[in-house]
């Protein structure tokens, strides 16, 4: 053997070895060293189409999926008839919502390998992300001729499902999948999401605490954990939960925020406003921190900290309508009526079919002196719920100051009607009385005074 035989087997067992040692790391979770150990192996053999793909691989678990579909492509090139390798690729270009080059490629692989069932099963995915879930359907059933049982298809499709709020059929599906494969990653947290938006509460709480006991340490799954249980009202098991996060990342924002959120529960309103400012210290920009800040200083008297804290919160632009609907709110009570309006109009442009919007919106109008707008939204409202009770008290008053008595005598008796006990309307009927009264008594008073009138400009 020559030197240089001798030198080229040399890197060629260094770059093996190299290469042994990154499939070593990566089953132990060290995906940087593994990448690392990699990209030297190919530096002694870039063309090696397996370690080129395994490198994809880590970069995919990395969550570095340019730089993996750059990889990818090189092992395509390498040996054009893998389909693993193309598949992978596809869905990376879905992760980075790349559809139409991920449809493509999985069109490609379907040519090509017909019975490659993972085309298929992947293709759910990134019809469901476009929207066009009957593709995903037909997709999924494909995949069935080719592979009877596959619990990736069955998660795909629940996904798909969910999407559409099926959540029946998307917990069937998931179920599916958990019976095929147990360990299927985040499968009790996806059932636990569906008894959730369904409101059974009690059958998410115990769907969580499965995937916490496989996964203790997901803070996703402790977050949703923990506003679950704030909503049931479980203050201490939401309070371990949040605690817990920050045990495994104490600059975890929304960790902080909800403690806050539990501390203003509690009425406990310095312990509040020391866990709201934390979640600003973590991520200046939490959604949802600056406004509950606001909230605590309105609380607490303090209107002009209250209103720095609101409109600052208003430049983060939220786009969740209950936020934007309690922000217009304290908006509107530290006198910042025009960004309250904002409010309420972002809130019903997001969610138009919800009626506190427009009725919130109808108090600004109403209180600016714009009375035929603010009419116009009330009938909005009623349109929506027509035994809404606000609003017909604000109709009947609307029509008391326009003088019109017949019309808000019959939005009181519908208000009535729907809530016989409400003291304002109660209140509302009594001035309706007294100046219907007032306004007949002055009818005659009237009458002579345009008959007066008449003779002294006939005179």
């Amino acid at each position: 053997m020559t030197l240089a035989d001798f030198e080229a087997f040399s890197d060629w067992s260094e770059a093996e070895y190299r290469a042994e040692q990154a499939h070593n790391f990566y089953d132990r979770g060290f995906w940087d060293e593994a990448l690392r150990e990699l990209e030297a192996a190919l530096a002694a053999n870039p063309n090696n189409g397996n370690w080129l793909f395994n490198k994809a691989l880590t970069l995919d678990t990395l969550e570095r999926y340019h730089e993996a579909i750059e990889v990818y492509q090189q092992a395509h090139e390498i040996d054009p008839n893998d389909p693993e390798a193309l598949n992978c690729l596809a869905v990376d270009y879905t992760r980075v919502g790349h559809y139409d080059l991920a449809l493509r490629t999985f069109e490609q692989i379907a040519q090509r390998h017909p019975d490659f069932e993972p085309a298929y099963c992947n293709r759910i995915i990134t019809y469901s992300e476009l929207g066009q879930h009957e593709k995903a359907e037909e997709m999924f059933y494909l995949a069935r001729q080719i592979k009877e049982h596959c619990p990736l298809c069955y998660y795909n499709i629940g996904n798909s499902l969910f999407s559409r709020q099926l959540y029946d059929r998307a917990i069937w599906c998931w179920q599916q999948s958990r019976n095929l494969d147990p360990n299927h990653p985040h499968i009790e947290y996806r059932i636990a999401q569906a008894y959730w938006a369904r409101g059974e509460r009690r059958q998410a709480k115990e769907y969580f605490l499965a995937e916490l006991r496989r996964h203790p340490g997901d803070i996703e799954v402790l977050v949703d954990t923990g506003i679950l249980l704030l909503e049931m009202e479980d203050l201490p098991g939401a309070r371990e939960k949040f605690n817990r996060i920050l045990e495994l990342d104490a600059s975890y924002a929304a960790a902080h925020h909800y403690l806050g959120e539990i501390h203003l529960h509690e009425g406990k309103l310095p312990q509040a406003v020391d866990c709201f400012h934390r979640a600003l210290i973590a991520n200046p920009q939490h959604q949802g921190s600056h406004y509950r800040l606001g909230e605590c200083f309105v609380m607490l008297g303090e209107i002009p900290n209250a209103r720095e804290h609101l409109l600052t919160e208003m430049r983060f632009s939220p786009d969740q309508p209950e936020i934007l609907l309690d922000l217009g709110c304290l908006l509107d009570q530290v006198g910042q009526t025009t960004e309250a309006m904002k409010c309420f109009e972002r809130a019903i442009e997001i969610n138009p079919d919800d009626p506190r919007g427009y009725q919130h919106l109808s108090l600004c109008y109403y209180l600016s002196g714009l009375i035929d707008q603010g009419m116009d939204l009330s009938v909005k409202v009623l349109e929506m719920d027509p035994d809404h009770v606000l609003a017909l008290h604000n109709l009947a008053y609307a029509y008391l100051r326009k003088h019109n008595f017949r019309a808000a005598g019959e939005y009181l008796t519908r208000a009535c009607r729907c809530a016989p006990h409400h003291c304002r309307l109660k209140s509302l009927k009594r001035s309706i009385f007294i100046m219907s009264l007032a306004h007949r008594a002055a009818a005659p008073c009237r009458r002579l005074a345009r008959w007066f009138k008449s003779r002294l400009s006939h005179k």
